[in-house]
């Protein structure tokens, strides 16, 4: 078996010369925002459709006006038998209003709780993939309109072996990228640089990120290829309403690759 079939759930798309990964972290984020998501749904849930007292409250917050339209006009049979005058209904209305502050609060509040999560996941865009240059020899990626990259030796891999420390599922592949001139310090060592997560999540074994790696190093030394029938498998995490950001047009990573060899500065041997 090709070894990229067994890291086709972690590539996003490839061709001859590269191929693209997926960020471990941000899956790894999406599956947090399905737990926090489903946990809070719950009690949700519960007040919304079983506590009477909440859905009483909730229900005088959604018709405050006329809650307190209904109680200025239960006041008028009073004022009416002691011969008094109704107070302005904008005046009374303004002092009523108040009282629903706390109300507002904890009704909407709960509310934007509940679906923070699921906003997130519908419409929080994935980062730019981690692209494999073996044309320019390069791995990198863009981070915050900043562009990282690293030669296959600078990469300082680290194969985590679980994805947590209460998880017993696999690690990411865990590499170090630079900004340009950000590689090596004044005694001619490799920076800590960005150290950035890749490969899917949920991984199929623990040595997933093993094996990313090792497809990185032969297909960088040009000695294995992606096969042409390779499909990309996309996981349930990677869905949403906004497509993934990409990297930017090649005329403009060319820019940035040779902005970047000419700040490298490799220290003599």
């Amino acid at each position: 078996m090709n070894y990229f079939e067994l890291i086709a759930k972690s590539i996003k798309r490839y061709n001859k010369n590269s191929f693209e990964l997926k960020r471990f972290a941000i899956l790894f984020q999406r599956l947090n925002l399905y737990i926090i998501g489903f946990c809070l749904l719950i009690p949700a849930f519960w007040y919304n459709f079983m506590d009477e007292d909440f859905i009483d409250k909730r229900t005088s917050v959604f018709n405050y006006e006329d809650v307190i339209k209904e109680s200025y006009e239960d006041m008028r049979p009073g004022y009416e038998f002691r011969g008094h005058t109704m107070p302005s209904y904008q005046t009374y209305f303004n002092n009523m209003s108040k009282r629903f502050y706390s109300d507002f609060g904890f009704i909407y509040g709960s509310m934007a709780i509940t679906a923070l999560p699921w906003l997130l996941i519908l419409f929080w865009p994935a980062g730019p993939p981690i692209r494999v240059d073996r044309k320019n020899g390069l791995v990198y990626t863009r981070q915050w309109f900043r562009f990282y990259a690293a030669r296959f030796e600078q990469l300082n891999p680290e194969c985590k072996t679980f994805s947590a420390s209460m998880e017993q599922l696999g690690g990411p592949l865990i590499v170090s990228l630079y900004r340009p001139g950000k590689v090596y310090d004044e005694e001619g060592k490799l920076k800590r640089g960005m150290r950035i997560r890749i490969g899917c999540y949920i991984p199929p074994d623990l040595s997933h990120n093993r094996d990313i790696l090792y497809c990185i190093e032969q297909f960088m030394k040009h000695e294995a290829d992606i096969p042409k029938d390779l499909k990309p498998e996309k996981g349930w995490l990677e869905w949403s309403l906004v497509p993934a950001k990409k990297l930017p047009k090649q005329e403009k990573l060319d820019k940035k690759i040779a902005h970047w060899f000419a700040k490298e500065n490799i220290p003599d041997a």
